[in-house]
């Protein structure tokens, strides 16, 4: 087991991912990592880290090599964490397997050695000799929850898989059909083959590939019938969400929705669908 450290601006409870403000920095310690590897946790000296926590040791990370979006976490975040342009500053992370705090009266890094580290302590993630490894981890420390990201664990053990490891068991009473709008779901947009212009169907679901394959059953497409095709689909942690996304979408394109079926968008290219795709989930990652 190697134990490495980084520098930042705080320590969260529950923790998020190990953050980066670049891929090459994620990479580069995913290059090192090995599973049981630990990270260390140090306040930055600058005014964006509580006074009471500069240059002090807060917490201790077993990150794994899966990657994620630091985006897709519910991190308290504020001004200081965006750029001029309104770009988050850390959006690289490597996914967590255990998270710990330390306790009491932590000590100064300075306390524990005095090697000088270089700005890659604070980009990165550097190795500490055996001797600063063991006086870190001998100092008393709690472990702590980890944030749970429905997106992040989309990308590891796929969309729907993870929509149902997080949904609430099925019910029937209308208490529990309420519930379910708290459960995971999906924003889709399905390209309407066989139309006279090009179509979108926009909509949310819990499932899109069911969804698909009940609207296809009905139009039968193979004797002739209008084909629905998935080209854009987004997991949120909550039925709720998908469905504002579903109706902004709608919104947005108000002056070209069929006056048969207001879920269909007529015409439409691929493109224009594309970019106010796009432009809805930055906006929300940036509120």
């Amino acid at each position: 087991m190697a134990v490495f450290m980084t520098k930042t601006w705080g320590f969260g409870s529950p923790s998020g991912p190990l953050q980066f403000s670049t891929n090459g920095w994620r990479t580069n310690a995913r290059g090192v990592l090995q599973p049981g590897d630990l990270v260390v946790i140090v306040g930055t000296k600058g005014d964006e880290t509580e006074i009471d926590e500069r240059g002090r040791i807060l917490g201790l990370m077993e990150p794994t090599r899966h990657i994620v979006s630091s985006l897709d976490y519910d991190l308290a975040r504020g001004p200081q964490d965006y750029d001029a342009a309104g770009n988050y500053k850390w959006p690289f992370g490597l996914e967590l397997m255990r998270a710990w705090r330390f306790d009491g009266s932590r000590p100064l890094l300075t306390e524990v050695t005095q090697r000088h580290f270089h700005m890659d302590s604070a980009q990165g993630i550097v190795p500490l000799e055996p001797a600063e490894a063991r006086a870190i981890l001998a100092l008393p420390r709690s472990e702590v929850g980890l944030l749970s990201s429905i997106a992040a664990r989309a990308r590891v053990e796929g969309a729907n898989a993870a929509r149902r490891k997080a949904a609430p068991p099925p019910t029937t009473e209308r208490r529990g059909v309420m519930h379910m709008r708290r459960a995971p779901a999906f924003t889709y947009a399905m390209i309407i083959e066989g139309s006279k212009a090009g179509a979108f169907k926009i909509g949310w679901a819990f499932d899109w590939e069911q969804r698909e394959r009940h609207f296809n059953h009905s139009s039968m497409p193979t004797l002739g019938g209008l084909r629905y095709k998935t080209r854009f689909h987004q997991l949120f942690a909550t039925a709720r969400d998908a469905f504002r996304m579903e109706q902004a979408l709608l919104r947005h394109f108000d002056g070209r929705r069929h006056r048969d079926n207001v879920e269909i968008v007529s015409p439409l290219t691929v493109n224009e669908l594309d970019r106010a795709w796009i432009d809805y989930l930055v906006a929300l990652r940036r509120a």
